[in-house]
């Protein structure tokens, strides 16, 4: 009875019946532990846990990532001016320049319509460099509706420093 059902299952395979399940089964077995594996090395790569740590603390990470997947979402769509006194009626104003200095270092975010007067990545980063920075990077993002500056720039001459009010007053006679 095992040779007819070994032959119907190994289909000209000369293995029995039991031989199969069991090679089947230990083949399921290493492909599991190779995924836990795999799950353990991206959730605690420095220390092992046990399969139901391993599980419970992977849980507890994907919902971290989901929580923070939000809070970045949100953060996005307050820096896109998407959110915030709509239920007012208004809505932020563009553009929207931000100026930030710290030491030597100053950060710019400008955030404009695509409808609004074209500024030239170039013509922003060459007032910083007039104003005696150089310029340590530079990004333009197109995001749906909207044209995203950045640019992190660095005083030449520490003890001298940036003026962050002309550099603010230069970029807005630029803008406007």
């Amino acid at each position: 009875m095992t040779k007819q059902r070994g032959r119907e299952l190994g289909v000209g395979s000369s293995m029995p019946w039991k031989e199969q399940r069991n090679l089947r089964e230990k083949e399921r077995r290493m492909r599991m532990k190779h995924l836990f594996s795999t799950l353990s090395s991206h959730v605690s790569p420095t220390h092992r846990l046990s399969v139901p740590q391993l599980i419970d603390h992977s849980a507890s990470y994907m919902i971290q990532l989901k929580e923070k997947v939000n809070n970045l979402r949100d953060k996005k769509k307050t820096l896109l001016g998407e959110v915030g006194n709509h239920s007012e009626g208004s809505s932020f104003v563009l553009p929207k320049l931000s100026i930030c200095s710290r030491g030597s270092i100053i950060n710019m975010n400008l955030i404009m319509d695509l409808n609004m007067k074209r500024v030239m990545l170039h013509e922003l980063v060459s007032v910083f460099e007039e104003e005696g920075a150089r310029v340590m990077s530079a990004n333009l993002q197109n995001l749906n509706d909207r044209i995203t500056y950045t640019i992190t720039a660095q005083a030449i001459i520490c003890r001298i420093g940036i003026d962050p009010s002309r550099i603010e007053e230069r970029l807005r006679d630029i803008i406007f």
